[in-house]
C-alpha cells in the first residue's frame, strides 16, 4: 500500500468520524463543543495533505486532474473552516466540508481521467494555487449563503427551530458571509492576474469558455461587494448573487474539466 493510499484512507475515516461527532452535537440541545470535531478535522487535514503531496507531486511534474484538484479544494476548505473557527463560528460548514473531503480522497486515488502529469512553472503553479484557494473559499461562502437563507426563512415565519437555534444572529451570519466573499475575491483576483501574466493564451480554444465564465463570476462578486459597500445590499440580494457567482465558477472550472478530461481526453 502506497503512502498516498494509506494516509488518504486515514484522512477519509477521520473526516467521517468528525462529521458524525459534529452531527451528534448539532442534534443535541447542549452547547456545541467545537474542540472535538475540529481537532479530528485538523488531524485528518494533516493526513490529507500528505496523501495529496504523494499523489500529485512527481519527479516529472505535478499531476493535475479533475478529482485531485477537487480533493485539494476540499483540503483548502477544511483548513479555512478550522482556522476561521478560532474567531468565527464556521464549524457549521464542517458538516458539508468534511464529508466532501472524505469522498474526494478515494475519487482522487482511484478514478483515472486519463491525464498525464503536467510540469508547471512557478508562475503557472501560483496561478493554479490561487485559483484553488479562491474557489474553496467562495465555495464556503456559497454554503454560508445557504445557511443565511435558511435562517432568513425561519425568521420570516416567526420561529427558529432545529440547529438554527445555536446559530449566531443573522447580522453576524451575513458579516461572516461577506468576510468569506472578500477573502475569496482576493485570491480569485490574484489567480486571474497571474493567469494573464503566465498562461500563454488564456483565450485559446480550450480555455476561452473557462476564462469568460471566470471573469463573469468575478464580475458578479465585484458587483455584490460594491453594492454592499455603497448601497448596503444584504439579505436575499446577497444570497442570490453569491450563489449566481459561485454557479458560474463551478461551470467554469468543473464543467470545462469534465469536457476536456473525461470527454475530449485532453490535458
Amino acid at each position: 500500500m502506497t503512502t498516498a493510499v494509506w494516509t488518504g484512507l486515514v484522512a477519509s475515516v477521520l473526516y467521517l468520524v468528525a462529521s458524525l461527532v459534529a452531527a451528534r452535537q448539532l442534534k443535541g440541545n447542549l452547547p456545541i463543543q467545537r474542540g472535538a470535531f475540529l481537532g479530528l478535522g485538523m488531524i485528518a487535514l494533516l493526513f490529507h495533505v500528505c496523501a495529496l503531496w504523494h499523489l500529485t507531486v512527481h519527479d516529472d511534474g505535478i499531476f493535475i486532474g479533475l478529482f485531485p484538484i477537487a480533493s485539494v479544494i476540499g483540503a483548502t476548505g477544511v483548513a479555512v473552516v478550522c482556522i476561521s473557527s478560532i474567531y468565527r463560528h464556521l464549524e457549521w460548514i464542517s458538516l458539508l466540508v468534511f464529508p466532501f473531503s472524505a469522498v474526494s480522497i478515494p475519487a482522487a486515488l482511484w478514478i483515472d481521467t486519463g491525464i498525464t502529469p503536467a510540469n508547471l512553472t512557478h508562475g503557472l503553479g501560483t496561478h493554479v494555487l490561487f485559483s484553488i484557494i479562491g474557489y474553496a473559499i467562495l465555495a464556503l461562502a456559497a454554503c454560508q449563503a445557504l445557511l443565511v437563507w435558511l435562517q432568513h426563512q425561519q425568521l420570516k415565519h416567526g420561529h427558529i427551530r432545529g440547529v438554527m437555534r445555536f446559530f449566531p444572529a443573522i447580522q453576524v451570519m451575513e458579516a461572516m458571509l461577506f468576510e468569506l466573499l472578500w477573502s475569496g475575491m482576493a485570491f480569485l483576483t490574484a489567480a486571474i492576474v497571474f493567469g494573464f501574466m503566465y498562461v500563454d493564451d488564456l483565450f485559446a480554444q480550450h480555455l476561452v469558455h473557462k476564462t469568460v465564465l471566470t471573469l463573469l463570476s468575478w464580475l458578479v462578486f465585484a458587483v455584490l461587494l460594491a453594492g454592499r459597500h455603497v448601497l448596503g445590499w444584504r439579505g436575499l440580494t446577497a444570497i442570490r448573487l453569491t450563489l449566481a457567482g459561485f454557479i458560474l465558477l463551478v461551470v467554469a472550472f468543473f464543467g470545462s474539466q469534465v469536457v476536456l478530461q473525461m470527454i475530449l481526453q485532453r490535458g
